[in-house]
């Protein structure tokens, strides 16, 4: 049961050096190992940026995992409470479990699977296996794969309740809180549109982590918004549906207005995410984009006011990779698929 002990912020209506002879005698050849010396330590700190030594212990943090094509987010507040949402797929656990053991999880106060689908619940079995979890929310949907049956079978073999995603609910995890935006509807064609739509506050900043919801989903939400004059601007969005087309329409963009946009992309994936129209959509809100394929795992630290972020590729600094020129991209129509 949510916690409600104190006023929400949230007003909601429901719905070491060589020495050697020879190489004195070379100086070109000192040359070439000095530059490759110094290639090693530039290759391996980055790499190593989130080794043991990167202790963020006691700070709220935001961690998009870099898990291929699909999300995983690790939530942790100042109390070293833990929360999940998705797991990626089953293929990528090896990558999630390290990341979870390197940041010292043992446990989860919430974990959350936006919908069904397996590059967002590959893992969920795993997860409830082998991690203790206090509470579980999931849509209200049903999904005949094997996938799903895994994940039914390991909360069954638990003994884990699920709590149904219901728009309007709040949820207190430590100094922050978040509120259940979407879905609205038990009854979507598209399973995409079922994901569980997260907006977090932490003091003055706020988060919208939007799973993969689509266009019929996104228009309820934004209907919600006109209606009840509620406010969903945020200062990070993890954009839905990898960056999909199918999402991420400008009307709903104009009404969160980020400050930093995160996509969570497989690299040199075949659904040509994210989507060149969908980039230019977030650009003309004046957002600046960060992705999993170019910057790796990301962290985004926050102090209640400020925010700061770090990537497994090197600090980000607000620099990214040129832009494809238009000839350079072959815009394929978009399947309906698991994605």
């Amino acid at each position: 049961m949510a916690n409600r002990r104190r006023k929400s912020q949230f007003s909601y209506t429901p719905g070491k050096k060589i020495k050697s002879p020879g190489l004195r005698r070379n100086p070109s050849f000192i040359g070439v190992i000095i530059v490759l010396a110094m290639f090693l330590i530039f290759l391996f700190g980055r790499e190593n940026l989130f080794s043991n030594n990167f202790d963020i212990s006691g700070e709220f943090a935001v961690h998009f995992i870099d898990i291929g094509q699909g999300d995983s987010i690790l939530i942790q507040n100042s109390d070293n409470e833990f929360m999940l949402i998705d797991t990626g797929e089953n293929s990528q656990y090896s990558k999630l479990s390290s990341y979870l053991e390197q940041h010292g999880v043992r446990e989860f106060k919430y974990v959350i699977f936006t919908h069904p689908h397996a590059d967002h619940i590959g893992a969920a079995h795993r997860i409830v296996r082998e991690y203790n979890i206090d509470k579980l929310i999931m849509p209200s949907v049903y999904h005949d794969t094997v996938t799903f049956r895994n994940l039914m079978d390991a909360l069954d073999e638990k003994g884990l309740g699920i709590t149904r995603a219901e728009a309007g609910d709040n949820y207190k995890f430590g100094d922050a809180e978040f509120l259940i935006l979407a879905p609205f509807s038990e009854e979507y064609n598209n399973l995409n549109n079922y994901s569980v739509v997260v907006l977090m506050n932490h003091g003055n900043n706020r988060f919208l982590f939007t799973g993969d919801m689509e266009r019929e989903s996104e228009n309820e939400v934004i209907r919600h918004c006109q209606t009840n004059n509620f406010n969903i601007r945020a200062d990070v969005l993890k954009v839905s549906h990898h960056g999909s087309s199918s999402s991420s329409q400008a009307a709903l963009l104009d009404l969160i207005r980020p400050k930093l946009s995160v996509i969570q992309v497989g690299e040199g994936n075949s659904h040509n995410h994210p989507n060149l129209q969908v980039i230019g959509r977030l650009e003309d809100t004046g957002s600046e984009i960060i992705r999993t394929d170019w910057h790796g795992d990301i962290i985004i630290l926050s102090n209640g006011r400020n925010l700061s972020v770090r990537t497994s590729k090197g600090d980000y600094d607000g620099r990214f990779a040129d832009a494809l020129e238009e000839d350079e991209f072959i815009d394929k129509e978009e399947k309906q698929n698991d994605y």
